[in-house]
């Protein structure tokens, strides 16, 4: 995993939300030293709907801030998918010590399975 574009990079993203995501605590969590923000905004119509999800993932003391954003569109009353996308972007810090983070906490996760 080199960026925040690639199938692994999501992957290794959806593996660590699944387990560290609390469910009595959905809008806020800390977990190994990292600060999770969630946040979801929909609209939906007779013609289409959309659902965007938020997740910002912020180390304070490393000084770095990573923002994950998944869309889903559909066509009518949740018919038909007709756009999924998903992206991240560093908000601040370095990219690597975001990835060395991430890959730290699935070895974490890995360890304790």
């Amino acid at each position: 995993m080199k960026s925040f574009v690639d199938n692994a990079f999501f992957l290794l993203f959806e593996g660590i939300l699944r387990n560290d995501r609390p469910k009595d605590e959905p809008g806020r969590w800390q977990i190994s030293g990292v600060s999770w923000q969630y946040e979801r905004h929909s609209y939906e119509s007779a013609d289409y709907g959309f659902m965007v999800e938020t997740y910002e993932i912020t180390s304070a003391p490393k000084g770095w801030s990573l923002l994950v954003v998944k869309e889903n569109w559909w066509a009518g009353r949740h018919g038909e998918n007709i756009r999924t996308a998903r992206w991240a972007k560093a908000l601040h810090g370095d990219r690597s010590a975001i990835l060395a983070w991430l890959k730290s906490r699935q070895r974490e996760i890995e360890g304790m399975l």
